[in-house]
């Protein structure tokens, strides 16, 4: 059960899940509670699977907009603990702002309790807005950012320290405090999401993996280099091992069969932006690339991230990822079990011999 930046010779490959982007319904009812009941169990369901094919973790992400039935995926991440044994668990993201982070810490350790050590914390800010509906008022970006940092800096303080104090604006930490549940790992896995230098500097910092999706393959590699650089000035060695890229992966048998699954990825990705958007009440986010539209592409609503083919393509594409960023780890999504299992019986094991053999 090594954590997933160990071994760091070794390609490894995460599967993340949006709950209810995989339903393959053309028109749910997403307030229906049996539709949503649905989809949670189908997320249990598939991180046995994937434990089963050999990922070597599964994350599950945080949204709080109809479609997406994942608001709280810790619950969803201690319902798959006690139905797996070997596969690591993790979020992507946990959206810190929504949270007092000494309850994040807690439930985090409780996390690494239930698995038996094979949690890891992912941590970001979250979409635009988020923030505000979990502080009741609106915040000045200026505040949003200080009380981030605030946050960052009492969870690590709670997973790392006992009998710790802090005098903060936001989360002030008057009495000693030692949280409840503490990890199993002796320094629990945690990865920062976040697109900027400046994020992955306070993970660098402090000792922390990143994950990141959005941004070119040239910037990814800028940033890591940063990264190690900094994370060394601190006294943390780093490497590609630390780093996580995402890609959605739409793949088939044949290069039709390919194409079909891509069609469906795209609806399902075009539902949720639709239903997001809410006719146009709420923003997309533009910096963040589970969000972003590649508009150059052929097909409207196709993501930026998004990856198609048969099995040697996409080899090949995320190789491709993976020499141009200098990333060990990759982040995909497949949309349907069919693809998880072609991807994990011809892509990772090709992936895993080519990579050990060029180590």
């Amino acid at each position: 059960m090594a954590a997933l930046s160990d071994e760091i010779d070794t390609l490894k490959f995460v599967h993340t899940y949006g709950a209810g982007l995989h339903s393959g319904d053309a028109d749910p009812d997403v307030h229906d509670p049996r539709w949503q009941q649905r989809q949670v169990d189908d997320f249990v369901e598939f991180a046995v699977l994937a434990e089963e094919l050999g990922f070597d973790g599964i994350t599950i992400t945080e949204h709080h907009a109809p479609l997406m039935t994942c608001p709280s995926p810790h619950l969803l991440l201690a319902a798959a603990a006690v139905k797996t044994s070997r596969i690591r668990l993790g979020t992507a993201v946990t959206v810190l702002p929504l949270y007092s982070p000494l309850r994040v810490a807690e439930e985090a350790g409780t996390l690494d309790l239930l698995s038996g050590g094979r949690f890891e914390l992912g941590l970001g800010r979250g979409i635009p807005g988020e923030a505000q509906i979990a502080a009741g008022r609106n915040l000045s970006d200026n505040d949003l950012k200080r009380a981030w940092l605030e946050g960052l800096e009492v969870v690590n303080m709670a997973l790392t320290e006992r009998d710790f104090t802090f005098d903060g604006e936001f989360y002030p930490v008057e009495r000693p405090t030692t949280i409840a549940t503490r990890p199993l790992q002796n320094r629990l896995p945690v990865w920062l999401g976040g697109s900027s230098k400046q994020t992955m500097r306070l993970a660098a910092v402090r000792g922390w993996n990143v994950m990141r999706n959005f941004g070119s393959n040239q910037e990814h590699r800028d940033a890591l280099e940063d990264y190690i650089k900094v994370a060394a000035e601190n006294g943390h060695a780093r490497s590609g091992a630390n780093m996580m890229i995402e890609r959605f992966v739409a793949i088939g048998e044949t290069e039709d069969r390919a194409e079909r699954n891509l069609g469906s990825l795209i609806e399902a990705f075009g539902q949720f932006l639709t239903l997001y958007a809410a006719g146009g009440r709420r923003p997309v986010p533009e910096t963040d690339g589970e969000f972003r539209v590649d508009h150059g592409a052929a097909r409207k609503n196709r993501p930026a991230i998004a990856v198609s083919g048969t099995p040697g393509q996409i080899a090949d594409a995320l190789q491709q990822v993976i020499d141009e960023t200098g990333a060990r780890r990759l982040l995909v999504e497949t949309f349907s079990r069919e693809e998880a299992r072609l991807f994990a019986r011809e892509v990772i094991p090709a992936m895993k011999e080519r990579n050990a053999i060029a180590a």
